[in-house]
């Protein structure tokens, strides 16, 4: 029995319909997984970023390194409020875009966060600013660190 030649399309045109759709929705799928996974892995690296350059500038500045005690210097002072500005700015950045999220590996990443920020509790000088670097934050933000605190914090 001899097929013509609109019977052999024809046919192609099932086993492309039958093998070719999902093969494609399968290799949509993967690829979406993909990029969010790079995606999360780029908003961790940027974040880590942003960290390790504060941790470059207590290391270039030991003075502002000195958070059991309030700076002598004026200009100390300034500079080590300057510091805790950028960390709570980082802090918040990472709540916003890690705390909360289903998927467990922001999940991870924000448990990560969490240490640093309660390091960062444990020094007097950090909590002593907290309140006055918690004005005008992400009320959730406020909220959270008021938990983690123990502080009254407004924002």
């Amino acid at each position: 029995m001899a097929y013509t030649l609109l019977e052999w399309m024809e046919f192609f045109s099932y086993a492309a319909t039958i093998v070719g759709i999902p093969l494609a929705i399968v290799i949509f799928v993967f690829q979406e997984k993909k990029e969010r996974r790079l995606e999360r892995q780029e908003i961790y690296d940027k974040l880590m970023d942003h960290y390790t350059e504060i941790q470059d500038k207590l290391f270039a500045h030991p003075e502002l390194d000195l958070h059991d005690k309030m700076p002598e210097n004026p200009e100390d002072l300034r500079r080590q409020y300057i510091l805790y500005e950028m960390v709570v700015s980082l802090f918040e950045r990472s709540f916003i875009l890690l705390h909360g999220e289903d998927d467990p590996e922001y999940a991870r990443m924000w448990n990560s966060w969490v240490d640093y920020i309660k390091q960062w509790m444990m020094h007097p000088n950090f909590r002593t600013c907290l309140p006055r670097l918690m004005e005008g934050e992400d009320k959730d933000f406020v909220a959270y660190m008021a938990k983690i605190s123990g502080l009254d914090l407004k924002p």
